[in-house]
């Protein structure tokens, strides 16, 4: 099934564009949150349940990243050569735990933003 090319394109698709749909929830919290404090109870609280919907957004856009990545990660594996996989293996933890510090801690940022 991962021998596909149109397999592999897809889940890459879908895993950028979940990415850059998490980073942009994220940004959209990030310009509304400060907008709270000026609003009047109805308006806020109307504003409040949207960046709860995009939190949630946020948190759908991180699973089809894991997904798309773990998938990623199995066709990653029978692709790369014996003689390769050491460095590639560590360079990917590296690359990991990045983004676990990126994605985790920018996941919760998100969370202290909502209302």
């Amino acid at each position: 099934m991962f021998d596909s090319p149109y397999v592999r394109i897809t889940n890459n698709f879908l895993h950028d564009m979940a990415t850059g749909t998490w980073a942009a929830c994220l940004a959209v919290l990030l310009v509304l949150h400060p907008r709270l404090a000026g609003m009047s109870t109805e308006a806020a609280a109307a504003l409040g349940d949207a960046m709860t919907l995009v939190f949630w957004m946020l948190v759908g856009a991180l699973v089809v990243v894991t997904v798309t990545g773990a998938v990623r990660l199995i066709y990653w594996r029978a692709q790369t050569s014996v003689e390769e996989l050491g460095a590639k293996r560590r360079a990917l933890v590296v690359k990991h735990i990045a983004f676990l510090v990126i994605y985790g801690g920018g996941t919760l940022f998100g969370w202290t933003l909502l209302p």
